[in-house]
């Protein structure tokens, strides 16, 4: 009895490694495809994928809460800790390919083309899963909002194709000066010439001095579409300061807290929150939270430095334009960092108001450096 006891113990032992091994050659050969890298790299990716998620679900099976109601409550828990296993599967190869692409410069050409093009390359099929799976990982595995980090998954995506469009400097060549079209004065030149009053040393001498008495052509400005990108991104931040910044849901939250302090040990108990609450508290009242409504007045200050970066050079016209441009990154600076710190420490609640306000400061920056990266080489 007792043999063939550890002998079921090391078939299931046996069956389970067999399992997790599937599993990760199945995963590798997954990321091999997805990243384009070789196999030995995707087995090692994937190793650190699983150890990943395997710590991940003892952690998570510890507080089996879920964060959605279907009916029957084991079915959510266990669905709930699944899907939170899940998650490294998905967040770790999606990470390693903004790395590959960032940093390594792994790219394909598809990838660095500029235009629709590489926005197509972008949002492929794989990118698009990992960052749904991603989504729905964070959604029904840890309570998160379902399309904050699918916002934010696709503007990873999309702020390479976007930079690699802002990056082209090449302009269209200008046409040449046409050549039959001279001033009265070279005409009465060359009319002198053919009419042989002045010889042809003296014809160049005055047209070489005709031509250094042309008033200097208008210096060139700043192309329009990093201005205009500027402005399309101070638009963005504007909408988005209207929109809610972050939503929350007081019942889901209620139920949260109420959770957790029933499982604390009291000597007598305690009642329902649920019941201690007002009614729209309990059926679950959502509170939106616009820019204007942050505390601490941090959305107004994210709103006003964005705007002070964008109109700087316009009302500042005693400054030269590389002073405004520094004064312009390090407001939108101080106001990227007063964003990033609402984001994070509300990720949880995060509404499309915030995200919006993401992609306005990244607009203004890539136009500011643009323009500031043009006078740099004009001045060479």
């Amino acid at each position: 009895m007792n043999q063939n006891f550890h002998l079921i113990i090391f078939v299931r032992f046996g069956l389970i490694v067999a399992l997790i091994a599937a599993i990760g050659f199945l995963v590798a050969c997954i990321y091999a495809r997805y990243l384009r890298i070789s196999h030995g790299k995707a087995f090692l990716l994937s190793l650190a994928a699983l150890i990943a998620a395997v710590g991940l679900g003892f952690w998570r099976g510890n507080e089996p809460q879920a964060y959605f109601h279907f009916g029957d409550e084991d079915f959510e828990e266990a669905l709930s800790v699944s899907l939170a296993v899940l998650l490294p599967l998905a967040a770790i190869p999606f990470l390693a390919k903004l790395y590959l692409t960032w940093i390594a410069g792994a790219a394909t050409d598809a990838e660095k083309a500029p235009g629709m093009a590489g926005i197509r390359a972008w949002l492929r099929g794989g990118n698009l899963v990992c960052a749904v799976l991603i989504s729905l990982c964070l959604w029904l595995g840890f309570g998160y909002s379902f399309w904050a980090p699918v916002a934010l998954a696709l503007m990873a995506l999309l702020a390479f194709p976007v930079l690699n469009m802002a990056m082209d400097t090449t302009a269209p060549p200008t046409p040449a000066p046409a050549t039959d079209t001279l001033s009265p004065d070279r005409e009465r030149v060359l009319k002198m010439l053919d009419d042989g009053k002045i010889t042809a040393q003296e014809s160049a001498e005055l047209l070489n001095a005709l031509a250094h008495s042309a008033p200097p052509r208008a210096p060139q400005t700043v192309p329009a579409p990093y201005r205009k990108m500027v402005w399309i991104g101070l638009a963005l931040l504007l909408v988005g300061f209207f929109f809610p910044w972050f939503v929350i849901k007081t019942g889901n939250l209620l139920t949260e807290i109420n959770g957790m302090v029933t499982q604390m040990p009291m000597p007598q108990g305690l009642p329902n929150l649920r019941e201690m609450m007002p009614q729209g508290w309990a059926t679950g009242m959502t509170i939106y939270v616009a820019g204007g409504d942050v505390s601490h007045g941090l959305g107004w200050c994210v709103l006003l430095l964005g705007l002070a970066a964008a109109a700087l050079p316009f009302v500042a016209t005693n400054l030269d334009s590389r002073t405004c441009q520094k004064i312009s990154l390090i407001a939108l600076g101080a106001g990227a960092i007063i964003l990033l710190y609402l984001f994070t420490s509300g990720i949880r609640f995060v509404g499309i108001g915030i995200l919006l306000g993401l992609a306005g400061y990244a607009l203004e920056f890539i136009g500011v450096l643009k323009a500031r990266e043009l006078d740099w080489l004009r001045a060479l």
